[in-house]
């Protein structure tokens, strides 16, 4: 999960950014513009109905990350709740001897 998110996503503004697929067209590439500016999305309609968002790469790339550690979290959790935890010390002492592998694998031991 590389991304994270520095800034919050902004949610579409009815108000602003219901766009009709005919008026997306037309305007994609200074749609495109905003959207990436803005870092709002743009809801483009179909026949008066929602049809789709247009979203900055980013910040879809930065929320899909948001919903994997969500999921990871929610996995932990249960496998906690189902007693397949591992207590805190064994965790920590896993890591030092990984960290102490590394560090001679890299000749800094």
């Amino acid at each position: 999960m590389a991304n994270t998110i520095e800034r919050p996503i902004r949610r579409c503004r009815p108000s602003e950014d219901i766009v009709p697929f005919s008026e997306c067209r037309n305007k994609l590439s200074s749609i495109m513009t905003r959207v990436q500016k803005e870092h709002r999305s743009i809801l483009v309609t179909q026949n008066g109905r929602a049809g789709m968002y247009l979203v900055n790469a980013e910040d879809m790339d930065a929320l899909n990350d948001q919903i994997d550690l969500y999921n990871d979290i929610n996995a932990s959790r249960r496998e906690f709740a189902e007693g397949k935890g591992i207590p805190a010390e064994e965790v920590f002492k896993n890591m030092q001897r990984r960290i102490k592998r590394i560090a001679a694998k890299r000749g800094m031991a």
